[in-house]
């Protein structure tokens, strides 16, 4: 397969380099305006489900609001959570309850305002439309449902575009509505695992509702994305003797592949046996968590299983950076283990309702109806520096 094919394949299954950075970008500007709005009119908290002193707080603290921001994911939610809302614009229906809700909370606005409203609104239906097309893990990424995503993507943005016209207040609103969040974010203890708990929290796909059991041993690839996908994997740090045994593929060859990617022979050794380890450690529930929810995602989205997984080793590796204990092996040995028995579940936190790795195995048992979150425990606070991290991604 030519390097042409391949980053086409890459630029459809990982979140390019330049899309993240608009997201990032997105991030900023929206909730600038946002703040704008709230100092001229005070009554558009309701509205956007955050007070002018919280967004006071928010840019008071450069660093968690930094955390916050840089991450690969919207930090905001969608106002029309519904494609039945969207209609009452894009096909001029009549007013959707919600429609109709949100104009009357929304106060009037000045000139000024109202042009910016109308100019980021522009910018936000961009940023939705790019990620709808070029991710299959949008739906995670922006924060909205699969029917939206779904309809969105479908509606030309001709008409999308056509229809901002018609719409007085922004379609956007603040996501983290958690007093919790708020606790953590003025005593600096977001971390990056806090934060992925908060996107999860505030996300309306629930992971114990997506799809999961698929076998490798169940794909129908030709040979040249096999070795597109062994390549893809193993950049992300999948060993050779993993790609071999997935696809089917010349041990001799995939380790040169290994090594002319990474300079370096492919490690030796015992692969990730212990399903114990997934819930041993805080981080180590967190980040399995969120790699197994864009997982799931992802296969909700048509992607094939290799695809969910390199989709989501990329977003998680965008998270957490070098911080990151759920390697590409752990990645696979957790996905391909929850797809074939039941000694790792999902269930929710009975606090916050966010769904989480549980163990049912003999080596622990845990109830869910006691199970309380990383989150909603404090477990997730900044105590533990890079080196103990590391540590636990080895033993």
């Amino acid at each position: 397969m030519s390097n042409i094919t391949l980053d086409a394949v890459e630029t459809t299954i990982s979140l390019p380099k330049f899309l993240a950075e608009k997201i990032q970008r997105t991030n900023y500007s929206l909730t600038d305006v946002m703040h704008s709005v709230l100092v001229r009119y005070s009554e558009a908290e309701q509205f956007f489900g955050v007070s002018l002193e919280d967004m006071n707080t928010f840019k008071a603290h450069a660093l968690p609001k930094a955390k916050l921001m840089n991450m690969p994911f919207l930090a905001l939610s969608p106002a029309l959570q519904d494609p039945r809302d969207w209609e009452t614009f894009v096909d001029g229906i009549l007013l959707s309850p919600t429609v109709e809700r949100l104009t009357n909370s929304m106060p009037a606005v000045d000139g000024v305002t109202a042009r910016d409203i109308f100019h980021y609104n522009r910018a936000y239906v961009s940023l939705l439309k790019d990620v709808l097309h070029l991710s299959v893990l949008a739906a995670p990424l922006l924060g909205i449902s699969f029917e939206l995503a779904k309809y969105l993507m479908e509606l030309p943005i001709g008409r999308l575009e056509a229809a901002i016209g018609a719409i007085t207040f922004p379609l956007f609103r603040w996501r983290f509505d958690e007093q919790l969040f708020w606790t953590e974010y003025r005593a600096g203890w977001l971390t990056d695992e806090s934060v992925a708990h908060y996107l999860m929290s505030t996300s309306n796909l629930r992971s114990t509702v997506l799809p999961y059991q698929s076998l490798w041993s169940d794909l129908r690839l030709d040979r040249a994305r096999r070795d597109v996908y062994a390549r893809m994997l193993m950049t992300q740090g999948v060993r050779a003797s993993t790609a071999t045994n997935l696809f089917g593929l010349n041990q001799t060859k995939t380790r040169n592949t290994y090594k002319q990617i990474h300079g370096v022979s492919s490690p030796c050794g015992c692969n990730p046996s212990s399903l114990t380890w997934y819930v041993h450690h805080p981080v180590n529930r967190l980040q399995g968590s969120l790699l197994v929810w864009l997982y799931r995602c992802a296969l909700k989205n048509k992607a094939s299983i290799p695809e969910a997984l390199i989709a989501a080793n990329d977003v998680a590796a965008k998270v957490f950076g070098e911080n990151l204990v759920i390697t590409a092996d752990r990645a696979n040995h957790l996905t391909r283990s929850m797809a074939m028995d039941s000694r790792l579940t999902m269930a929710p936190c009975r606090t916050c309702g966010t769904d989480y790795i549980l163990s049912n195995g003999e080596g622990k048992i845990e109830l869910a109806k006691d199970f309380i979150c990383p989150g909603c425990s404090y477990s997730l606070k900044p105590r533990f520096d890079l080196k103990k991290k590391k540590s636990r991604a080895t033993a």
